[in-house]
């Protein structure tokens, strides 16, 4: 079986409201020797306003192409046929640097042009090399730091950051003294597809409505209250906020029990912590005046009998 394997990178015009608008869809596809197959940038227009900052010199994230240059080509919609053959071709595998941020781009243009999604899996190479060498880099940074010849390539420029992505991932494998396909069988804990995305983004839609209701929570006291059990201000735990369902149930108990939830205690209050925290966490919390109770024994406190 020939494999190939594409490297990708999009730029967008602006991330307003989450949803990254594509401009450019850059790639390089190479063989298992890698040689170049094929490469190229496909500069789109966005249909939208461009963020401000794209544009600056004193900022650097540039665009590599001007706006009268990206407003003078065709959409989204005219390239999607080719794009959706790239990265759905069997036999071959896709990588990018920071690749979910790259698969929400071109999730959220599917959707924004109503049509199908393009259903594929990436490997993620910032993944890699954090698992590999503990280093976290942008992606012109790494290849700086690990001494990769980018000089012909502008951050930024969608083929030129697929170029980067895949003169870097070269670089480590002569330095690990494996294949590509080594690399990544070895790695496939570092790989994302698009029904994961979608899994993801479900999960922080949720999380995200969750904590909205907590904020809405803070510093109110309720009339219809099922006891009188809890009295006075409570805040979570750091480990129990970041539990949005838990915090959520919690936070709804003081306050049907008649406490009122704070979202911040810098003295006189009770903090609800995780049931695992160790006892120099409570005597700090004694020091600043502050009492502690453990999540288990909130719950026991106020449930109904």
């Amino acid at each position: 079986m020939n494999r190939s394997y594409i490297f990708f990178d999009i730029e967008c015009a602006n991330c307003f409201d989450g949803i990254g608008k594509m401009c450019s869809f850059g790639y390089v596809l190479v063989d298992d020797n890698w040689n170049i197959l094929d490469e190229d940038d496909v500069v789109m227009n966005p249909e939208t306003e461009f963020d401000w900052y794209l544009f600056d010199p004193k900022k650097n994230c540039q665009l590599a192409y001007s706006k009268d240059y990206f407003r003078a080509q065709r959409n989204f919609e005219s390239f999607y046929s080719p794009i959706k053959k790239l990265m759905e071709t069997s036999s071959r595998r896709i990588i990018g640097f920071g690749v979910s941020n790259d698969i929400g781009f071109l999730y959220s243009a599917c959707e924004r042009y109503s049509l199908p999604q393009i259903y594929y899996a990436a490997y993620d190479l910032a993944n890699i090399l954090k698992k590999s060498i503990g280093a976290v880099h942008k992606l012109e940074d790494f290849c700086h730091l690990l001494k990769v010849d980018i000089s012909d390539l502008k951050a930024h420029k969608s083929q030129d950051d697929a170029k980067m992505t895949m003169r870097l991932m070269k670089f480590f494998c002569e330095e690990q003294g494996c294949s590509i396909e080594e690399l990544l069988e070895n790695n496939k804990d570092c790989k994302i597809s698009v029904e994961k995305y979608v899994e993801q983004m479900e999960i922080n839609r949720h999380n995200k409505e969750v904590h909205e209701k907590l904020k809405e929570m803070y510093g109110k006291k309720i009339r219809a209250v099922l006891s009188h059990k809890l009295s006075g201000d409570y805040a979570l735990g750091f480990k129990i906020s970041t539990n949005p369902d838990l915090a959520l149930k919690v936070g709804t108990l003081v306050q049907k029990h008649g406490g009122i939830l704070k979202k911040n205690l810098k003295s006189n209050g009770t903090i609800i912590i995780d049931d695992k925290s160790d006892e120099n966490l409570i005597i700090s919390l004694q020091k600043r005046g502050l009492k502690s109770i453990s999540v288990s024994d909130f719950l026991e406190k106020t449930k109904m009998e």
